[in-house]
């Protein structure tokens, strides 16, 4: 059972998410999210063909060490 779990984090929290995907992950609105996190550099936006994305990993980072 510990497996399947597993699987539905990694589902629903993808490594590359879109905007709004990151300041729910990070349990921010987008205001706050791009305010505290992307303006200050923290986290980056990576701008691809189809959009901007937002690492996961970053988002960690900028968790743990407090915004």
């Amino acid at each position: 059972m510990e497996q399947a779990n597993e699987t539905a984090t990694v589902m629903e929290w993808p490594r590359w998410m879109r905007l709004n995907q990151a300041s729910k992950y990070s349990g921010m609105c987008i205001n706050t999210f791009k305010k505290h996190l992307v303006s200050t550099g923290r986290v980056k936006a990576h701008i691809y063909e189809f959009g901007s994305r937002y690492d996961k990993e970053e988002i960690d980072k900028a968790m743990l060490s407090g915004y």
